[in-house]
């Protein structure tokens, strides 16, 4: 089965104003063209540690994150001279590649790791292949109870050490692209299927917390909470659960809150017509903050959005590397919208 082409119109967010200057980013969103998703073989090809595709002197440039990057490996010997000879031979093994550069952090191997996985369980690929994987990749707990649920047992794994490579005698590699609606309901179908069900007791309205963290936390932390243990929210720091755990609570929230940030992911895990707030920094005009509204959306998962002041500089060039200051009266007009839904 091969997801098919179709041309997805993102709805606006479900607070929309068109009077309001922090919802332009929402007026001109592109149309999704979700092109048909589809596996190419390559015989006798080498995987490098970190995922690209080559043999002897040629890269194959659909396994480069950026037309930028491919040229500079083709071009730069170093690569090859770093790769000439493999470390591990598998040349009677087909292998799957799922990761690229960016699939280490808990986003981008959900979206994209993961999706390219649904594929090749959809074509029956799964059950008689190898997958290989960066073996820094051992130390992230999401990735291996993932793949369990995609039906990827250990022994099918190898770890490749930095600045090794191996020859494979066939490798699969999903032709993929960025967002697709039915790929991302498939993997939630798989996770939820595979995952035991528990009620936590946490209730329906989840509050994600940045507390603790380096990066886009809330400077008025104490008072947020406050404002939504008011409506009935329950506080929880994700990274503190174990990957089962997270599942669960999210299946069970009917309302979500929180700041941008890899806890947003979660929202895989919830049901359609369900709700989530997003919080997030102004945007940057050349790169906004759309990837939950979009997920969001294509999720059926009706989306509000809230933007926010920064801390301290008034202006910055990272949107990712700053903390937020939360308006209240903002916040609690928009867990009213969100709550009579």
């Amino acid at each position: 089965m091969n997801y098919a082409q179709i041309n997805y119109k993102y709805p606006l967010p479900k607070n929309f104003d068109s009077s309001n200057q922090e919802f332009d980013i929402f007026k001109n969103v592109s149309p999704e063209n979700c092109r048909k998703m589809e596996i190419k073989f390559f015989k006798n090809i080498r995987i490098s540690n970190n995922s690209i595709l080559f043999n002897y002197f040629n890269i194959i440039k659909d396994s480069c994150i950026s037309s930028m990057l491919f040229e500079k490996y083709q071009k730069n010997y170093k690569f090859f001279l770093k790769f000439i000879f493999p470390r591990l031979n598998f040349s009677s093994k087909r292998f799957l590649l799922i990761t690229d550069e960016w699939t280490s952090n808990y986003y981008h191997w959900h979206i994209f790791a993961l999706k390219k996985l649904a594929l090749f369980k959809a074509e029956n690929l799964v059950e008689n292949s190898m997958l290989f994987l960066p073996k820094r990749y051992q130390r992230y707990k999401f990735v291996l109870p993932s793949l369990e649920k995609f039906g990827i047992k250990q022994n099918q794994i190898v770890f490749l050490h930095r600045k090794s490579n191996i020859k494979t005698a066939e490798t699969a590699m999903v032709m993929a692209p960025q967002h697709h609606s039915e790929a991302f309901k498939e993997i939630r179908e798989v996770i939820l299927k595979n995952t035991q069900y528990k009620n936590l007791e946490f209730g329906n309205k989840i509050y994600i917390s940045r507390e603790g963290q380096l990066l886009r936390f809330i400077e008025n932390e104490k008072e947020v909470t406050a404002l939504l243990e008011k409506y009935g929210f329950k506080k929880l720091i994700m990274e503190k659960f174990s990957y089962d755990e997270q599942i669960n609570i999210m299946r069970n929230a009917q309302y979500v809150v929180s700041p941008h940030g890899a806890g947003l992911t979660n929202i895989l895990f919830m049901a359609e017509n369900t709700n989530v707030l997003e919080m997030t920094t102004k945007p940057n005009p050349n790169k906004p903050l759309t990837d939950y509204y979009k997920l969001s959306t294509m999720l059926g998962i009706n989306y509000f959005y809230q933007e926010n002041d920064i801390c301290g500089q008034k202006e910055v060039d990272n949107f990712h590397e700053v903390s937020l200051v939360i308006d209240l009266k903002k916040l609690e007009k928009n867990l009213q919208l969100m709550l009579n839904q």
